[in-house]
């Protein structure tokens, strides 16, 4: 028995580099694959020598499928990330830009500001609401947005520019405008329908 051991570690102390290889290292660290090579080494019969070949085989073509599988969930992974951060880049939310089509109302418009509206009562209170005797045009105004009405009272009430209205809503002149065109054909839509 001990003459067998010593046969086993004089052959693993010739072939230190051998085994000293990752795959090996791990093919040996399996107990039944130590076993057949310290047969193999004590009984070096064809028989057993054929069985750690077909034991390493087994062994290597299932490290290259690991191998293999880790390299795609990698890859794959990386691929993810990136068509992920592409997609994000794509799809940002620009609060400037119309929602439909042809443009119109934006995002931002749809974004009510508490802080900046408590601001604006101070500045533009109920008053076109309260200065309107026809009942008709009253309740065509009352369907119109919060901001359209005020942005109406500053124009046809307080007597403001586009210039002083956008510098009090923060925005731009042009937004102004074009909200106070969208609040004039929306009436005159409504008044229209009424009518009919």
């Amino acid at each position: 028995m001990e003459k067998d051991n010593q046969k086993v570690e004089e052959f693993f102390y010739r072939n230190n580099k051998q085994v000293n290889n990752p795959i090996i290292k791990s093919f040996l660290s399996d107990s039944e694959n130590l076993y057949l090579v310290q047969k193999a080494i004590l009984y070096p019969t064809d028989s057993n020598k054929k069985l750690v070949d077909e034991s390493f085989q087994s062994h290597y073509i299932n490290v290259r499928k690991i191998k293999y599988v880790s390299n795609l969930i990698y890859f794959f992974s990386l691929d993810f990330d990136k068509k992920r951060r592409k997609l994000q880049k794509h799809t940002l939310l620009i609060l400037d830009k119309g929602i439909s089509e042809e443009g119109g109302t934006t995002a931002k418009e749809l974004i009510e500001d508490e802080s900046h509206e408590k601001e604006l009562n101070h500045i533009v209170g109920e008053g076109l609401l309260d200065n309107i005797e026809d009942e008709q045009l009253l309740k065509s105004l009352q369907k119109l947005t919060v901001k359209q009405l005020q942005i109406l009272e500053m124009i046809y009430v307080k007597d403001l520019t586009t210039k002083e209205i956008a510098q009090k809503l923060r925005t731009t002149p042009q937004n102004i405008s074009n909200l106070h065109r969208k609040a004039l054909n929306k009436l005159n839509h409504i008044l229209r329908k009424k009518g009919e």
